[in-house]
């Protein structure tokens, strides 16, 4: 091998080319809020490998709490022997979510977590049907991936998918032609049709992501989930929140749902758990998980010790350094400078989020809304030559989402806008 040779010609070589690259950055390591590239330079990272470094990169204790555990037990299969990572982080899990959301089951992702979700949902209802919400992402398993219509190019190939899955509309509020203070979220309603044409003795569960993820960073309004769990609790319906991506403080809250006020039956999380430490759950009231016969479902590498150990640690930092509401202090903050941007360019079409899950719509005007995804590509680019990290979402890649980890600081923050607006300003 030639030491000379680029990670990414090496890449093409070896790696299938199936999975797609934001950028070409090639990294040597990272810390805090930092990627530093083979190079040495460093980069503020926006985009948290997809929105999982949520307390940054290596961070000391989530380091040192995964070599102590892997100095001792790295993995038995949690169905061969009991042991304490796991337990112990269930029992935190317990603890802390709201409700009587109090039992879990591990898995190694979060599509492998909605997998399992629809999994128990349709055995204890011994119902088939699935609700889901158009624009949604929740994965790229054939389970999962059947939920999913983010984008078509995720689905075309592989089907037919599975059946009895149905879809409403998500209340995507900038592109919808109702006027907000008039809608009466006219969106419900699609998905009281879907349960008709279906028959509600025939839908298992619901199953909504509280802000759509690569569907563009479109947060449902606390009506709208109100009114979900109304029609579900109407019709017995199972409600499955996913929080793979916006769950455990990525959005102020510990959880997404909760500006909703509203309590699902079973939620899913992922990503940020264990700090990049390969790590899902699905977590469900305890009589659902009670009524999921033994064998029903299962994982070899289901609770890996290791795995579990770092996700203790990586809420022991949240919780003791406080950064849930620093989150959402910080992404106001960051909200209100991207606001102005919008006020100021004809280009920004919508700036929405909740703490630090934030989305920009471009668009070729205002007057139009036509989806600008060349801008997008153009401006993250420009942000990438001169340290900063972005990546895009949207039906279209028109959002450039802004997910910085928890523990940004408020310089970094303004080095990143400074950065970001230098280069709208040369992509207009």
């Amino acid at each position: 091998m030639n030491k000379k040779e680029s990670l990414i010609s090496r890449a093409e070589k070896v790696l299938s080319p199936v999975l797609a690259h934001y950028s070409n950055l090639e990294v040597a390591k990272g810390k805090g809020a930092y990627l530093i590239s083979v190079e040495g330079r460093k980069y503020l990272d926006f985009a948290c490998g997809i929105s999982v470094t949520n307390i940054g990169h290596c961070h000391p204790k989530v380091v040192s709490a995964a070599m102590k555990q892997a100095e001792s037990l790295i993995h038995a299969c949690a169905g061969v022997a009991y042991y304490e990572a796991n337990i112990a982080l269930a029992e935190k899990l317990k603890e802390i979510c709201p409700g009587n959301l109090n039992m879990s089951f591990f898995c190694q992702s979060g599509t492998e977590a909605v997998e399992a979700a629809i999994k128990l949902a349709k055995f204890v209802s011994k119902k088939q049907g699935i609700l889901a919400f158009k624009g949604g992402f929740h994965g790229r398993t054939l389970g999962s991936l059947s939920l999913t219509t983010s984008k078509e190019k995720y689905r075309k190939p592989y089907e037919p998918l599975l059946p009895n899955i149905y879809f409403a509309s998500y209340p995507y509020c900038y592109r919808c032609e109702e006027k907000r203070d008039s809608c009466n979220i006219k969106c419900l309603k699609t998905a009281e049709a879907e349960i008709e044409k279906a028959g509600k003795d025939r839908i298992a569960a619901a199953i909504i992501e509280p802000v759509l993820g690569e569907g563009g960073y479109v947060d449902a309004p606390k009506e709208f989930m109100q009114g979900l769990r109304s029609i579900c609790d109407k019709n017995d319906i199972l409600l499955i929140v996913d929080e793979v991506q916006s769950g455990l403080g990525r959005t102020g809250k510990l959880f997404a749902f909760e500006y909703s006020e509203i309590l699902p039956d079973i939620i899913t999380i992922a990503k940020s758990l264990a700090s990049g430490f390969p790590l899902g759950a699905v977590i469900g009231r305890n009589d659902l998980m009670k009524a999921w016969a033994p064998g029903a479902h299962g994982g070899t590498l289901s609770g890996n010790p290791v795995s579990c150990a770092a996700a203790l640690a990586t809420w022991d930092v949240i919780e003791k350094e406080n950064l849930i509401p620093a989150a959402e202090k910080e992404g106001r903050y960051i909200k209100e400078k991207l606001i102005k941007l919008m006020e100021k360019y004809d280009v920004i079409g919508d700036v929405r989020g909740m703490g630090l899950m934030i989305g920009v719509e471009f668009v070729k005007n205002k007057r139009s809304k036509e989806p600008n995804p060349d801008i997008v590509k153009e401006i993250m680019e420009n942000c990438l030559k001169n340290g900063l990290v972005l990546i895009s979402c949207g039906l279209f890649d028109q959002v450039i989402r802004f997910i910085p980890p928890l523990i940004i600081k408020k310089e970094q923050i303004d080095t990143a806008l400074n950065i970001f607006e230098e280069a709208l300003r040369a992509s207009v």
